[in-house]
């Protein structure tokens, strides 16, 4: 919409100031004032001798609009449809985070039940003899294990944590590109923390006597997660843009150029530029 303070659209080649320009069509369909929602219908249509533009004057608030960019009755539709599909868009990413964090929990979660459950691990209290099953007792207890190849579960599920945080920053930069670095770092720092709140509350109502057996485990995850959040901010959008040039066509490129923008890089071609390829040819004549 071209929204003009003057009063009236000035025939130049008049030459008077007061005259103004002839009517060139009317306005045959529903289209409403972008600035005060008027009908538009039947009003004349002038043409702006100096930009050539068709122009309607709304009698009900006196500004001029191009005629052609003035909305239809469909237009108060679209903008309720984009208003739903913007909060739609909203919720997809309040419960895309909710779920990363949910797995970051439930990681952390797994890795306590696993060697405590384990047929091979028993409680035993610190300084005591070894004691089978669950015992509630206020003296510091921990868990001995002999679970099969201990130090290639600790890492493979503390790589699942890096993994799923990894996949939080990725997203993150990608799909909110308007943020800024240190919003990012807040919230990749935020999800390990309510995460691992959560677990060390989780075990601190299911075993009380392991509680702070427990800590270093919960502990350890939320440092993995917070380094793969950190990193998924590092390296998300250079993946992106990589994955764009291997997976989309140049003619494709131009519709996902915020992940350039946001990085201050120009954005790519919409196609090759052949006169390289046409300046080889002619040298190699």
């Amino acid at each position: 919409m071209m929204d003009v303070a003057t009063e009236e659209i000035v025939d130049a080649r008049s030459g008077d100031p007061k005259a103004r320009a002839a009517p060139v069509a009317c306005i045959d369909l529903d289209r409403f004032c972008g600035n005060c929602g008027y009908n538009l219908r039947t009003l004349p249509v002038c043409r702006d001798n100096h930009t050539g533009i068709p122009v309607v004057r709304c009698t009900e608030c006196g500004r001029f609009q191009s005629a052609n960019d003035a909305s239809t009755a469909l237009r108060p539709w679209l903008d309720r449809l984009t208003l739903f599909l913007l909060g739609g868009w909203v919720l997809f990413l309040v419960a895309v985070f909710a779920h990363l964090c949910l797995a970051e929990g439930a990681v952390s979660y797994a890795n306590l039940d696993e060697l405590t459950e384990h047929e091979g691990s028993s409680i035993r209290r610190i300084g005591n003899t070894t004691i089978r099953g669950w015992v509630n007792a206020s003296a510091p207890l921990e868990v001995t294990t002999e679970y099969p190849e201990y130090e290639f579960f600790i890492a493979s599920i503390l790589f699942g944590s890096f993994m799923i945080a990894f996949t939080c920053g990725l997203f993150a930069v990608i799909a909110m590109p308007h943020w800024h670095r240190a919003a990012y770092a807040g919230l990749m720092l935020a999800m390990p923390v309510i995460a691992g709140v959560v677990v060390a509350v989780l075990w601190k109502y299911d075993a009380p006597h392991l509680f702070l057996w427990g800590m270093p485990y919960i502990a350890a995850h939320a440092g993995a997660q917070l380094l793969g959040g950190l990193a998924g901010i590092a390296f998300g959008r250079p993946l992106g843009r990589l994955a764009v040039r291997v997976f989309l066509p140049p003619s494709v490129r131009p519709r996902v150029a915020f992940i350039w923008l946001a990085a201050g890089q120009p954005v790519p071609r919409s196609r090759v530029d052949p006169r390289p390829a046409a300046a080889n040819a002619t040298a190699g004549r």
